[in-house]
């Protein structure tokens, strides 16, 4: 583990949804080791139009990147956290997107919630990109900017007396070892000696002498590095070999001093968008890079050719087409290609019907239909089959009777067949006998 003055030095990282700036704290001694600026109607700031009141805004330095701060507690005694540029901007992002940006308190007391000090500007100092504050050029870029419009008449007088002096955030963060002893020591080398006086004790890093620090500077003096001008600034990479997907990529200044290009798209001169994510080349676009055409695809012998009423259409193989075959048609050019959607008519017929290039159905609207079988005859029970036939055979015979009856002379009427009978004979009753005979008369 790195150490500075025989203390362990820690990265602050952001794991998981329950880590991350909280709040922001109105504090008399701000851990970063910069007081806020204010803005009022004496300091004439042109930026602002001033009409008999003060404008009361602040603004000062929320965290600063890639500098140790002193802290002391149960778990690891003494130790500093430094917060890197891209955890900063990722704890920024989480703090927007959780709508804390008005969530402040003082002195870091529990219950001590203030309303009427409202965001107004939250930015990261971005020395390529021209955001470098005013009064703060000895805050390194990635460092977190806030302003506050103070509405709060008592958190005003307390920042005009100066009971408050600067920010400072309250949040959850996984810390981890620090292991890079060069960079913990140009980390305390750029601070030019403030961090000593700071802290009023000798700086030291027992894990490189002097010696391997001269050696690893002048390593980094004599590196080459690539470097190519883009719309938001100059970006660098080890070595002299052209930029390549993969390779870390860096902001630089015209001092030289780099830090880890944010995330984004840069554009080239020449019109090439370099695509950068986690400080990486992700990919690089050339949208006038030629691009050689593909060779145009043609049909080879074994393949089935049928004319049809639009195209000829081609598919692949000997045997004939089917349902579900792809199927193409020859351009001059390009040579062969998916059939267009629609319906082809052969010259016999047939209607090929073609969907996203393949055959979805073939219709014949001359092919025979085979008749349907006659349906089978139900199965009958053999004594109801013998009943059945006994009343067809007696129905047969009352037909025939009734077509004799309907031959046979109808009778004489009554009067005629009683004349007759008398004549025939007397029946010896003498009522009937003279019936018979005045009838006869």
């Amino acid at each position: 583990m790195v150490t500075i003055g025989g203390i362990p030095v820690f990265d602050a990282l952001i794991t998981d949804e329950d880590t991350g700036m909280m709040k922001i704290s109105l504090v008399d001694d701000p851990a970063v080791m910069s007081n806020f600026q204010t803005f009022d109607a004496s300091r004439k700031m042109q930026m602002y139009s001033v009409a008999d009141e003060e404008k009361r805004l602040v603004y000062g330095v929320v965290m600063r990147a890639d500098f140790p701060i002193y802290r002391r507690d149960d778990r690891f005694g003494e130790y500093y956290i430094i917060f890197r540029p891209e955890t900063i901007r990722q704890m920024a992002e989480k703090y927007l997107a959780e709508s804390r940006q008005n969530d402040v308190n003082t002195m870091h007391q529990s219950g001590s919630d203030v309303d009427g000090v409202q965001m107004v500007q939250y930015f990261i100092k971005d020395t390529a990109r021209g955001v470098t504050p005013t009064g703060f050029d000895d805050i390194a870029d990635g460092s977190l900017f806030a302003e506050f419009h103070i509405l709060n008449d008592d958190v005003w007088a307390a920042v005009k007396s100066g009971d408050y002096k600067g920010f400072s955030l309250e949040g959850y963060f996984d810390l981890t070892p620090e292991e890079n002893v060069v960079k913990v020591a140009e980390i305390v080398d750029d601070l030019d000696g403030q961090f000593a006086k700071m802290f009023k004790q000798t700086i030291s890093i027992p894990l490189m002498s002097k010696i391997s620090r001269f050696k690893a500077a002048l390593s980094k003096l004599l590196a080459v590095f690539g470097n190519v001008t883009t719309d938001k600034g100059v970006l660098a990479w080890d070595g002299d070999e052209d930029l390549k997907a993969g390779d870390a990529v860096y902001i630089e200044d015209q001092e030289g001093n780099r830090t880890d290009a944010p995330d984004g798209d840069y554009i080239t001169s020449d019109n090439k968008t370099i695509v950068v994510v986690d400080g990486k080349v992700s990919e690089i676009r050339d949208p006038e890079a030629e691009v050689a055409p593909e060779e145009p695809r043609e049909p080879e012998e074994n393949y089935g050719r049928i004319i049809t009423d639009k195209y000829e259409l081609v598919w692949e193989g000997e045997d004939d087409l089917k349902e579900g075959d792809e199927v193409f048609i020859q351009e001059a050019e390009a040579g062969l290609v998916p059939a267009p959607d629609g319906e082809y008519t052969t010259e016999d017929g047939k209607v090929i019907v073609v969907v996203e290039g393949k055959v979805a159905e073939i219709r014949d609207p001359k092919a025979e239909v085979a008749p349907e079988d006659a349906p089978a005859e139900p199965a009958v029970d053999e004594e109801l089959r013998k009943e059945n036939a006994s009343l067809k055979e007696q129905i047969a015979r009352l037909t025939a009777k009734v077509e004799e009856l309907s031959k046979t002379p109808a009778a004489k009427p009554a009067h005629e067949e009683v004349t007759t009978s008398a004549k025939a004979s007397k029946t010896g009753i003498k009522g009937l006998d003279r019936i018979a005979e005045l009838m006869s008369k």
